[in-house]
């Protein structure tokens, strides 16, 4: 398992802390960050958690890892917000960035920017509610009713295949769907599609 480990971060390390030093302007917290991160690729390795894809894993981690640096900090600003969503060209990305694109672009922003503090970046329910600045039976509307517009959105051009325990298993793009241009350009950005 050690084996694992240290190829798995060696061939990592130096991304995740260029990554978190653009996100946060202090070398020792930027450290503190990579090393939490490290402990939870550690501690899901113990566990034997199936990760297909070290690197995406990883990066999403981090992002995760920030965000909760800065919730508990209480830093949160809509600046810091936006700049953890998007990666840079040459960095790791995944579906997860893809999912937050099409939330950021195909739903109006009264949905489309409470999912995606929700689904996107984990926050609690409440705490959107806060961020938004709106009841917290609002904010559980808002997202349930992003949640079924996001739904028709994707089952529109994308067959979608679950498991008996309802999680998505694969998914294939319909043949007869044309997606929009700008759609397209970002899947091969994050190179989902050749």
């Amino acid at each position: 398992m050690t084996m694992i480990f240290d190829d798995i971060w060696k061939n990592n390390k130096s991304q995740l802390l260029n990554f978190i030093k653009s996100k946060i302007d202090n070398e020792e917290v930027s450290k503190d960050i990579l090393q939490e991160v490290g402990i939870k690729l550690h501690d899901n390795l113990l566990r034997k958690t199936k990760i297909r894809n070290y690197k995406t894993w990883l990066f999403q981690v981090t992002r995760n890892t920030i965000s909760d640096y800065y919730r508990k900090a209480n830093k949160y600003t809509e600046t810091v917000l936006n700049e953890l969503e998007p990666m840079v060209e040459g960095t790791s990305s995944c579906v997860c960035d893809l999912s937050g694109f099409v939330i950021q672009n195909y739903l109006p922003k009264k949905y489309g920017i409470p999912l995606y503090l929700s689904d996107i970046e984990q926050k609690s329910q409440q705490e959107i509610a806060d961020i938004l600045g709106l009841s917290l039976a609002a904010t559980k509307s808002r997202i349930g009713r992003a949640r079924e517009r996001l739904k028709v959105l994707i089952t529109s051009c994308v067959d979608v295949a679950h498991n008996n325990t309802g999680q998505i298993i694969d998914y294939q793009l319909k043949n007869d769907c044309k997606l929009p241009i700008e759609l397209k350009n970002e899947m091969e950005r994050i190179k989902l599609v050749p």
